[in-house]
């Protein structure tokens, strides 16, 4: 459930106007925390500091070096006269957000000079624990890794990570955050393929178009192997990646070509069972049909790279 809470924005977002999607990330992101309440202090700014440290670890792991994450912490501005609400409002996200940026220039700290700005809100009365709006995120309870990447992914321009049970995704159910591997549905795990191709972390990928087998690494490090197979069909894009760990096995996901998603980038969604079996890869020997394509095999695996077959 630790996703669930998200989709609540919806509610916010249905009475505010919602800025554009940011851009992929600069080389070093500059983030200004603001921890803003009426009089509650039910954290520390070391455990703020220390969740930001981590973040900024998994995104230089992720986009492997190319991204830092600098962020400066307020101490607790505790003059709010009322606790920020996700109901009424003017209209606008500065009506939330106006109040804490006043008290954070009051404390020296000028939000106009940072990339993204997070306002931590404790005592928020609102039903989700995080929403983003172009480069402004809103967080009602403390921050940790899981929820620091899923948000600053949106502000990076990725839309959610979806999960389906099924292939034909119309006739079983769409969760939206249903992918259990990226931090932009419900995982932890890492970044997508097809996310850091998104964000310029690994170059362009190869199309399948002939009936052979391709040597495949895992897009979570470095390597001059393809990370990604990247499948057209008329019905929209397959990406298939290898991961080696915590399992073994070919991952797939699939870009609707109707799938809208604005103002962030198209969704990808994980094809949650692909076999028989309840996860979400197909294992050594095993197989899976891409609709109107491909027989997908996964040929030989090994702790670096996959062999994979298409008939």
């Amino acid at each position: 459930m630790r996703r669930a809470p998200l989709l609540a924005v919806v509610a916010l977002v249905a009475a505010v106007t919602l800025p554009s999607a940011g851009a992929a990330p600069k080389a070093n992101e500059r983030v200004l925390v603001v921890l803003a309440s009426t009089g509650s202090r039910p954290y520390t700014v070391a455990d703020v500091q220390q969740a930001f440290a981590q973040t900024n670890a998994f995104l230089q792991r992720a986009s492997f070096g190319q991204v830092h994450l600098d962020s400066d912490v307020t101490p607790w501005l505790t003059g709010l006269t009322a606790k920020p609400s996700c109901g009424a409002n003017d209209g606008s996200v500065d009506s939330i957000f106006e109040p804490a940026r006043r008290e954070a220039a009051g404390a020296g700290f000028d939000a106009a000079g940072y990339d993204t700005v997070v306002y931590e809100f404790p005592d928020a009365r609102c039903g989700f624990f995080g929403a983003t709006f172009g480069r402004q995120i809103m967080l009602t309870r403390e921050p940790t890794v899981d929820l620091l990447a899923h948000e600053l992914g949106h502000t990076f321009g990725l839309g959610h990570a979806m999960g389906a049970d099924c292939v034909d995704y119309l006739r079983c159910a769409l969760e939206d955050t249903g992918d259990t591997l990226s931090p932009m549905g419900s995982g932890s795990l890492d970044y997508s393929a097809y996310e850091k191709s998104l964000l310029g972390w690994i170059p362009a990928q190869p199309r399948v178009t002939a009936p052979r087998s391709y040597v495949l690494a895992p897009p979570t490090g470095r390597s001059k192997l393809a990370q990604a197979l990247v499948v057209e069909t008329s019905r929209g894009t397959w990406w298939i990646e290898y991961r080696a760990q915590p399992f073994r096995g070919l991952v797939f996901r699939f870009v609707d070509a109707e799938n809208h998603s604005a103002p962030y980038d198209p969704s990808a969604i994980l094809i949650l069972k692909p076999t028989k079996h309840a996860r979400p890869w197909i294992a050594k020997g095993e197989s899976f049909r891409i609709p109107l394509s491909w027989r997908v095999t996964l040929a030989k695996v090994s702790a670096t790279q996959a062999t994979v077959r298409f008939r």
